[in-house]
């Protein structure tokens, strides 16, 4: 594993099968030339969410990086205002080609993937998930969610059902309310964050977080915040260590300085 950069970002990820799992369902991407990085948990099937998870991470990478590098010379604000529609249509014809494939397939039957994309842009980070993948950024040694869970527990949590400490200890914790790739339509929720110099962001499957507590993970960024490859190897030991009772995906992005990748006019 080597890290990845290009202008003023910095990427690294791993993904590994963890102690109990016989295969590995999570699948990374990083267009380091394009500014973005996505991760997708799959689920379903022998083998099934392997490929969910592959080809949301395939079809959404090169479906991104075709609109991002047309317009590689257009005007930064023509850029910005088009940014959320091409991330909405690459995640509309990925969910399409898996829908398809499990509709056609029958050992792919019933298979779908979580999935979570950040893409750098002006200080900014467009987030945008599906499912029970998560995305932290490291501002100092702060370190702060900043997606909500799509999950059963997410929505008793919301309406004051249960506690997050209850949630923590729920049989429930990995079901998801929505998925890639199940349905017709499927509802991603973006947002923009704002993303300076020094910051970090963190992709990761609930291999990571139904193992390791907020605190550990923000600890483990910091201390390692200068090699972004060895800061994954360590969160992902972290959650071996604990007993990896799933697959473990991280990605790490960091902003280095002020990036310049698109032409202005």
């Amino acid at each position: 594993m080597t890290p990845e950069a290009h202008g003023n970002l910095e990427f690294a990820a791993l993904t590994d099968i963890g102690r109990v799992r016989r295969q590995n369902e999570d699948a990374v991407a990083i267009s380091a030339g394009c500014g973005f990085a996505l991760l997708a948990d799959g689920m379903g099937g022998h083998l099934a969410g392997e490929v969910a998870s592959g080809m949301a991470a395939t079809i959404i990478k090169q479906a991104l990086e075709d609109k991002l590098l047309r317009h590689a010379g257009g005007a930064r604000a023509e850029v910005r205002q088009h940014l959320q529609h091409w991330v909405r249509e690459a995640i509309a014809l990925a969910n399409e080609r898996i829908l398809q494939a499990a509709q056609n397939q029958p050992g792919c039957r019933g298979m779908g993937t979580t999935l979570m994309l950040a893409l750098h842009f002006d200080n900014t980070l467009c987030v945008a998930h599906i499912g029970d993948s998560r995305l932290y950024r490291l501002r100092g040694a702060a370190l702060q969610l900043l997606t909500r869970d799509h999950s059963l527990l997410q929505e008793q949590i919301a309406a004051g059902l249960i506690t997050p400490e209850q949630a923590a200890h729920s049989r429930d914790r990995n079901l998801i309310t929505r998925a890639l790739g199940v349905a017709a339509l499927v509802e991603a929720e973006l947002h923009d964050h704002d993303f300076q110099p020094g910051d970090i962001a963190l992709l990761c499957s609930d291999g990571l977080t139904d193992m390791v507590p907020e605190p550990q993970i923000a600890g483990l960024l910091d201390a390692h915040r200068s090699n972004l490859p060895h800061a994954c190897a360590q969160l992902i030991a972290c959650a071996n260590e604990r007993g990896g009772q799933d697959n473990v995906s991280v990605v790490l992005l960091k902003a280095r300085d002020n990036e310049r990748r698109f032409g202005t006019r």
